[in-house]
């Protein structure tokens, strides 16, 4: 029998909710870091400090908190809640964001490289049964959690204990796991998820990722890698791994046109869902008349993009000028690579990349790549303060297929429902948008994208979902 929601019980097919967009410690909940902290015999608060110093200018009195709360002082939970989580005064800036999530590394075992493995896995298996409690209480019945790779030996015994965990077999909402991978070097723990895939809990791991730090790093670097995993997919189909890319969501340091560039090659490199892809859909009258800066090397790549394009793009009413583009290009040969150039965008410019835009959601709708948009997260980490300019309106008008995630919704103090709510009132889509959301998530799913599912699982109309009977 599976798990219903409440919201579930008595109806003989359900719709369940799938919160497919998660990062394992930003899932936390404030009362569960805070009761941590204040029983922590490890608390390593120099990263948490010069981020905070860093991005703030000061440090907030998280430490005098803890003390109330030690002493039973009946505010401290909320005073903590309220330095804790993301607020929208905290200005929409991505390190800002990173200073505040560094409270949850404060007091864990697997951030002190002091720690032994048994602490590492204990804080784990706490952690999940947590975030579980959580799910239930919020009407999950399917999640996709990320969890970092890294070189570390606590790290390895973190997803090892995620595995074990989350391959309980138990009626509560069933846990995936998705590897978050180096994107600098993602060939460094490539060898380990294969091994893991085919392993004896490798059902429980279904895809992997790619966030944090996208800027540096392209992802025409990734075609190689992703061609592996496409490799490995049809050696393995029934243990096939889907490929989850953030991109998009963070685009400081290079023109909107290569921002939205990097979205759409991401599709064309093979991801099957797209994380956040604001550069994509966000009306670039946001952004108002203004300079942008890029590199040489990055200049060059739009360049070769909007030559291979050029019809495309002519079709979309952009304005490509081949003989323009190639003067340019020699040019820019003779510079040095990351030689800095400056772009001034004006009305027309910006016209310009809206029509961008719409070519790659085209392309991008074509391949069947899935959008997963975070709307909280947006707003708060990607600064889209006004509803109206919030990419899913253009996301779903050009019928992309969209999923709603809440990403961090412990630091971000929200539930999959709100995001959902959020999305349903402020685009007028009602009820009957909210079931297809709901449905395309299920869809969506890494097991059904990376063609896992139908390796061992009848079809029974839900997208690979399990009728409840």
């Amino acid at each position: 029998m599976t798990w219903l929601p409440p919201r579930c019980v008595g109806v003989i097919i359900c719709r369940m909710l799938a919160d497919l967009h998660l990062h394992l410690y930003g899932m936390i909940r404030s009362h569960d870091v805070l009761h941590r902290l204040a029983t922590s015999k490890r608390q390593r608060w120099e990263r948490y400090e010069d981020a905070m110093r860093a991005a703030f200018g000061a440090i907030p009195p998280i430490k005098e908190v803890l003390e109330r709360y030690r002493r039973g002082v009946a505010d401290a939970a909320e005073a903590f809640h309220e330095l804790f989580v993301l607020r929208a005064g905290d200005a929409g800036d991505f390190d800002r964001f990173r200073a505040k999530f560094y409270l949850l590394t404060v007091g864990s075992a697997v951030k002190d490289p002091e720690a032994p493995a048994a602490e590492v896995e204990t804080e784990i298996r706490d952690v999940v049964a947590g975030l579980s409690a959580d799910q239930r209480r919020n009407g999950i019945s399917h999640s996709e959690v990320r969890a970092p790779l890294g070189p570390s030996m606590h790290d390895r015994v973190m997803i090892d204990t995620l595995l074990d965990t989350f391959d309980t077999g138990d009626d509560g909402p069933t846990m995936r796991l998705a590897i978050s991978l180096d994107r600098a070097d993602p060939w460094a723990g490539w060898d380990r998820v294969r091994e893991l895939a085919v392993g004896p809990s490798g059902h429980v791991l279904t895809g992997i990722d790619f966030s944090a730090d996208e800027e540096p790093h392209p992802p025409k670097g990734k075609a190689e890698f992703f061609a592996a995993v496409r490799e490995f997919n049809g050696a393995h189909p029934d243990r096939a791994l889907a490929i989850l890319y953030h991109v998009g969501e963070s685009f400081r340091d290079k023109s909107l046109e290569s921002a939205v560039r990097w979205v759409q090659q991401a599709a064309e490199f093979g991801a099957h869902r797209l994380g956040h892809a604001i550069a994509l859909g966000v009306d670039p009258d946001v952004f108002g008349p203004h300079t942008r800066q890029e590199t040489v090397a990055e200049r060059l790549d739009q360049i070769a993009y909007d030559l291979d394009h050029c019809e495309g793009l002519r079709s979309a009413g952009v304005a490509v000028d081949r003989a323009a583009l190639v003067a340019e290009r020699a040019a820019l040969d003779s510079r040095p690579a990351d030689a800095v150039i400056s772009i001034e965008y004006d009305r027309s410019r910006l016209d310009d990349v809206r029509r961008r835009q719409r070519y790659a959601m085209d392309r991008i709708a074509a391949i069947g790549s899935v959008i997963e948009v975070c709307p909280t997260s947006n707003r708060l980490i990607g600064g889209i303060e006004d509803p109206a300019h919030h990419p899913v309106h253009r996301f779903l008008d050009a019928g992309l297929r969209v999923i709603i995630g809440s990403d961090n919704p412990g630091i971000l103090d929200t539930t999959l429902d709100a995001e959902l709510d959020w999305v349903c009132r402020h685009t007028g889509g009602g009820a009957e948008l909210r079931r297809e959301l709901v449905e395309t998530a299920w869809a969506g799913r890494s097991e059904i994208l990376s063609g896992r599912a139908a390796t061992h699982r009848p079809d029974t109309g839900m997208g690979g979902a399990d009728v409840p009977s």
